[in-house]
């Protein structure tokens, strides 16, 4: 347990993938109390009498006023953070990843709460520029530029947001009194991430769940674009070891933005489902082999979708800050990842296929 003291600390976003994750980490690491907010908190396995369970949405009035009031930091993971979302509401989306979460950024500030905010990778946009424009290999913080897609492209409606949140965030702490750490996750992945479609969600979920829930099935693994998109996968321990080290290290990490993220796992989208595929054979020889099917982005996420053949973060910096590094190979991650969704979901679909169809009446 670290000899670091950390007061008590507000979890916006505690009921989804991350936090379901963060929460009990923080206990493991500090013996902190919580307060864990999110509208629904199923997912958070955790009934430590030290964690306040609260069920509401960030906008909802007195939220902000009752977490800023008793917590001296908030880890604000709050967002919707589909690429299926962000051109299909796209207005939702701006509101929870912007609109909803100013009354939070501004009481933070006049109140001097610590601020530790997720925003995402896709602040970078369609590809890796330097200041001045030109070609880079990887993503930094401080030095790249963001470069997004046109307005009729809404899938950047979602990394627009964030951008102008970050911005906020950034002229309060620069201009004001507020404590603030900004994270950039590079697809995080793990247990419980996003849904399965008709078993406990509807819409289409993010890469690691619709390829589970095609494997399950016994369906085609989609490649939208023939899966040729490279992204660098992190395993969620390794997300919140470096957040217990932005919580340890005050000094190094105020004001900061920090890359997190894993440059050795850089895969290909159609080599990942490769790789889960493989896991999946391993864990249930007796399913069918995975099958891959091409699907344009269009058919599969609609009209105004666009995306980022590349995306790798350059992390030298909370190497340098935080003293960290991302420990976990994407090979050693994925069999425990496929392992648990086979076992949340593999009943429930296999009961929901011999399930009898129930005809309309005419």
């Amino acid at each position: 347990m670290s000899e670091a003291r950390v007061p008590r600390v507000a979890v916006l976003g505690a009921g989804g993938f991350l936090g379901s994750h963060l929460v009990p980490a923080l206990l493991q690491r500090f013996s902190c109390e919580i307060d864990a907010v999110d509208v629904n908190l199923s997912k958070l396995e955790c009934h430590d009498a030290r964690v306040q369970r609260i069920e509401a949405r960030v906008e909802e009035p007195g939220l902000v006023e009752q977490v800023t009031s008793r917590c001296q930091t908030v880890i604000s993971l709050t967002a919707l953070c589909n690429p299926a979302q962000y051109s299909t509401i796209p207005l939702e989306v701006i509101d929870a990843s912007f609109t909803h979460l100013l009354p939070l950024v501004t009481r933070c500030a006049e109140r001097k709460v610590r601020l530790i905010h997720f925003s995402t990778a896709e602040v970078y946009g369609r590809t890796a520029l330097d200041a001045q424009g030109h070609p880079t290999e990887r993503m930094h913080e401080d030095e790249s530029c963001l470069m997004l897609g046109p307005v009729s492209r809404e899938r950047w409606t979602y990394a627009c947001a964030k951008q102008l949140l970050e911005r906020v965030i950034w002229a309060h702490g620069q201009h004001g009194a507020l404590p603030f750490t900004i994270i950039r996750p590079f697809n995080t992945i793990g247990p419980r991430m996003d849904f399965l479609p008709g078993i406990d969600g509807d819409g289409t979920p993010r890469v690691l769940a619709c390829f589970m829930n095609a494997l399950l099935r016994g369906e085609p693994l989609p490649l939208v674009g023939g899966g040729a998109q490279r992204r660098a996968f992190m395993d969620v321990s390794d997300m919140n070891e470096a957040v217990c080290r932005v919580l340890e290290r005050p000094k190094q990490a105020d004001g900061q933005i920090f890359n997190l993220g894993n440059p050795d796992n850089d895969v290909s989208i159609a080599e990942l489902g490769r790789l889960m595929a493989g896991a999946f054979a391993e864990l249930w020889p007796a399913h069918a082999a995975a099958k891959f099917q091409a699907v344009s982005a269009e058919d599969f996420y609609g009209p105004g979708y666009d995306d980022t053949q590349e995306r790798i973060p350059d992390v030298r910096k909370a190497q340098q800050l935080l003293g960290w590094k991302p420990q976990r190979r994407l090979a050693d991650a994925l069999p425990a990842i496929v392992r648990d969704y086979g076992e949340r979901y593999g009943a429930r679909i296999e009961a929901a296929r011999k399930a009898p169809c129930r005809l309309a009446s005419a």
